[in-house]
């Protein structure tokens, strides 16, 4: 290794188990680009690792370059039982300026929403706004080079998806296969999308890249191979694109005789018949919806793009073809009011054979539409600090009424999820008794266990 290749140190401080583990695939696409340029890492885990030692030991133990610390998420966004992460990431930061001088570094999805503040609230050295691939080994060279930059956040917006396989670590992957048996695989990246709320097109962009088809199969069949890996989610924030590429990866599967069942995240609009029984045939034994809101004026607040009548249709097609699918919805958002309340509840009794999982309020985001919203509405000011969790609730609704409505309504049911902390022991339990996947659609068919 020559003088000016780096050993870096990248850290997961993720502690969020719920529903379940989820391997930071944003780190090892760092770990394989980091590689390609020469420079050595090594991947602490704190949820895998069980614990803050293994990271006091690594950098006791090691001289680091540099040091990375990716904050994937900022809190679970459930206003029924709010949990903030920053705390994991606190202690992190804590242990690294105890035993370390080198430059500290934040990333990841939950840092780009709001790098300045972060960068702040933190006080890390420099930081690296969305796709980190090219920023920052970029960041690293120049460190190695005994530059100290000015500039505190760097962002590099790729104009095509990485050309190389994530590194997965061959200590941290156990953990997670040995929870579910599921690794995930990112197909593309980018979100032509609208809605309100969502911080996707802020971190991606809006511009679609995607990866080979056969590359994806490749990758699915070494997870397989040396990690053992039983189950596969695709992590894109819509698997099924407008340009319909997300087929061409079924028609691969097929290709490739693919035996590991997988889910994915779907928008639930243009999904016919034909469509679902190729992806049935890839390999797909589930499908989460990306429902949002219940009814025509709610879906129009969220900036979806289309009505439950589509929803309905779809998910009809889903169900005839023996598939199973989850629903995920938000209520209290923009426009929501008693009547809308009702008339959504009513919608969700249309959706036969599947599971429904409700959330209250929708976490408000700096850069988003919702935020924009939010602000007019006096909902926020501009002094509002977002680090903490702040939620939109629609000013013609008591956020009371709607918390009452979905109990009383979900009430006895087990296909009908809300709070969804009531269903966290659900998928450990099930795991541990040795089955694979996400297992929602458990709760279709038998009873959950008590």
């Amino acid at each position: 290794m020559s003088d000016s290749s780096a050993h870096c140190l990248l850290i997961s401080a993720n502690c969020m188990s719920s529903p379940y583990p989820v391997y930071p695939i944003g780190i090892a696409y760092i770990m394989g680009a980091l590689q390609r340029h020469g420079h050595r890492a090594d991947h602490v885990d704190i949820l895998a690792s069980g614990g803050y030692e293994v990271l006091e030991q690594r950098l006791t133990q090691n001289n680091y370059d540099i040091i990375g610390v990716s904050i994937r998420n900022i809190d679970n966004v459930d206003s029924t039982s709010i949990q903030e992460l920053l705390p994991d990431i606190a202690e992190a930061v804590r242990s690294i300026r105890k035993h370390s001088k080198a430059p500290l570094v934040l990333g990841g999805p939950g840092f780009s929403i709001m790098p300045e503040r972060l960068l702040d609230h933190f006080q890390a050295d420099y930081g690296i706004v969305g796709e980190g691939e090219v920023a920052f080994p970029g960041l690293v060279d120049r460190l190695m080079a005994g530059e100290r930059p000015e500039q505190k956040l760097f962002a590099h917006s790729l104009t095509c998806f990485p050309d190389f396989p994530p590194l997965y670590s061959d200590e941290v992957t156990p953990y997670y296969v040995g929870r579910g048996g599921m690794l995930n695989v990112q197909t593309k990246r980018g979100c032509r999308h609208g809605c309100s709320y969502c911080s996707y097109p802020a971190i991606e962009g809006k511009k679609m890249r995607y990866r080979e088809p056969a590359a994806i199969v490749e990758e699915i069949g070494e997870l397989s191979v040396k990690f053992a890996a039983r189950y596969i989610f695709f992590t894109d924030g819509v698997f099924n694109d407008p340009d319909d590429r997300y087929l061409e990866i079924a028609e691969a599967l097929i290709r490739a005789g693919n035996k590991i069942p997988w889910c994915a995240f779907f928008r639930p609009q243009h999904l016919p018949k034909e469509a679902l029984r190729l992806l049935k045939r890839s390999g797909m034994a589930g499908m989460e919806l990306g429902t949002d809101a219940t009814c025509d004026t709610t879906l129009v607040g969220l900036g979806k793009g289309f009505t439950f009548a589509q929803v309905e249709a779809v998910n009809e097609t889903i169900v005839a073809e023996g598939i199973p699918c989850a629903h995920f919805v938000m209520f209290g958002g923009p426009g929501e009011s008693r009547k809308t309340v009702e008339e959504g509840l009513a919608n969700l009794e249309k959706l036969r054979s599947t599971v429904v999982f409700a959330y209250l309020g929708i976490r408000i985001l700096p850069g988003t539409k919702l935020h924009d919203r939010a602000l007019l509405e006096r909902v926020i000011n501009a002094d509002t600090d977002l680090v903490r969790p702040v939620f939109y609730y629609s000013p013609q609704v008591d956020r009371e009424f709607i918390d009452g409505r979905l109990r009383q309504a979900f009430q006895g049911r087990q296909d009908r999820v809300f709070p969804v902390t009531d269903r966290e022991h659900f998928i450990p339990l099930m795991h541990r008794r040795g089955y694979d996947g996400p297992l929602w659609n458990l709760l279709i068919d038998t009873p959950p266990p008590k």
